[in-house]
């Protein structure tokens, strides 16, 4: 098993006033871990937080049209997101889990229309929402325009567990 060198995600962020998908990988990348519990094992930082909730979100629910309410990790524990553009034909499908972690950064204060929301699955989606500290942005390349897609980049640079 090859270990990653970063951690690959979808990022939510805006261009000109409009929301945009990104394939985003995190800087600096996965370090040896010499923490207690962890010692040995790769680790990733993810920047100071400033707080986190936990959503059970319904089977079937549909949030809308809507802005990242913070500059914000979102990990979807289970379930299935599906996230749309107005602006765009683009669109993400997030199954929770492993693959499950987004960032959202399309704020209203930067994009004036916000992204589209669904959890078309029939069962409830989990989903912890991370802000970072201050609204900062973690230090990341970007790997192409659009979502990560699951197969390819992303599982690449992702601990295969199969």
């Amino acid at each position: 098993m090859v270990s990653p060198s970063t951690l690959n995600l979808t990022a939510l962020s805006a261009v000109n006033g409009q929301s945009v998908f990104e394939c985003w990988a995190l800087q600096p990348g996965f370090v040896s871990s010499a923490q207690p519990g962890t010692a040995g094992a790769i680790s990733l930082q993810l920047g100071n937080l400033a707080n986190a909730s936990y959503a059970i979100i319904p089977a079937g629910f549909d949030a809308g049209r809507h802005n990242a309410p913070n500059v914000q990790y979102v990990v979807f524990l289970s379930g299935l997101a599906h996230i749309t553009l107005p602006n765009s034909t683009q669109e993400a499908w997030v199954q929770g889990g492993r693959n499950g972690m987004i960032f959202a950064a399309d704020t209203a204060d930067v994009s004036l229309l916000g992204h589209s929301t669904a959890y078309p699955s029939g069962d409830q989606t989990v989903a912890m929402q991370i802000p970072t500290e201050g609204g900062l942005v973690p230090n990341h390349t970007v790997l192409h325009s659009g979502p990560c897609v699951v197969g390819t980049e992303y599982k690449r640079n992702l601990i295969d567990l199969d």
